[in-house]
């Protein structure tokens, strides 16, 4: 069997996302070089409210400045406080990375993972398993709280809250796996047709480094195999260590894109 190339499993998991991000947007709205998704009962959930760059090949390019400058317009005019802006072409991402910083944003370069292969050593022997969200909350609420922009315990809940949104328009699942009885670590599960992604993988600080991670990922995966997925994907950070350990799960980098996110608008 042919291997699809990475070029071709990438358009995949974006054709995907777009998908799961219009199915859970009250409004998009068109700008000069591509889509503004937004939710506008969910304004502080940036990746809930952003700029998604979709340039044609006959398109002029426009530089960070001009681009920076519609987000202003855009979200601005959505009433936002903060601004996010996402990148699906690596080369462009990076081209405007310098001005976009100037600009007061933060960038991030994002790595698409494939699960293409079997894990390069044997998942730790702990029991993960399928919870509901009201099982997993409390653990959610938690990470939540820990995160620098959770600024509030009303952004908290509503955080949380979005995640019930998933659950109706996406189908999300989410998994995890325990210490003691206490949840530890968690990920969420997305499918559609053939395709899953997995998501907010998360372990608590206390209870790091004891493959808790691995084995939840992987039980994820193996539950979108079993219900018929022929390609599962997830994202993680290009300059950051958990690439290293999606990689010994098996999964294989298909591409790169970029989020850049100015929390606060000038």
């Amino acid at each position: 069997m042919q291997v699809e190339r990475d070029h071709d499993v990438l358009v995949r998991t974006l054709a995907f996302e777009r998908e799961v991000v219009a199915s859970v947007s009250t409004r998009l709205v068109p700008f000069a070089w591509g889509t503004a998704y937004l939710n506008d009962g969910y304004r502080e959930r940036w990746d809930s409210n952003f700029l998604w760059v979709d340039l044609s090949p006959d398109d002029p390019i426009p530089d960070a400045a001009a681009l920076a400058a519609e987000a202003d317009r855009v979200l601005g005019d959505a009433g936002l406080s903060h601004r996010e802006i996402r990148i699906d072409d690596d080369g462009y991402g990076r081209s405007v990375s310098a001005g976009l910083a100037r600009a007061g944003y933060g960038g991030d370069r994002l790595v698409a993972m494939a699960l293409r292969r079997p894990g390069d050593r044997p998942v730790p022997s702990v029991a993960a398993e399928e919870v509901d969200l009201a099982t997993l909350r409390p653990a959610l609420e938690i990470v939540l709280r820990r995160e620098p922009w959770a600024t509030t315990e009303e952004v908290v809940r509503s955080l949380a809250d979005f995640r019930g949104e998933l659950q109706r328009h996406v189908g999300a699942r989410f998994f995890c796996a325990r210490v003691g009885g206490e949840i530890a670590a968690m990920c969420e599960l997305y499918v559609r047709g053939s395709i899953a992604q997995i998501e907010d993988v998360n372990t608590l600080e206390e209870f790091r480094n004891r493959g808790l991670a691995r084995a939840v990922v992987r039980y994820a995966a193996d539950q979108a195999l079993a219900g018929g997925a022929d390609l599962v994907f997830l994202h993680a950070l290009d300059d950051d260590w958990p690439k290293e350990l999606y990689a010994k799960l098996g999964f294989d980098p298909i591409g790169h894109v970029w989020s850049y996110v100015q929390p606060t608008a000038r």
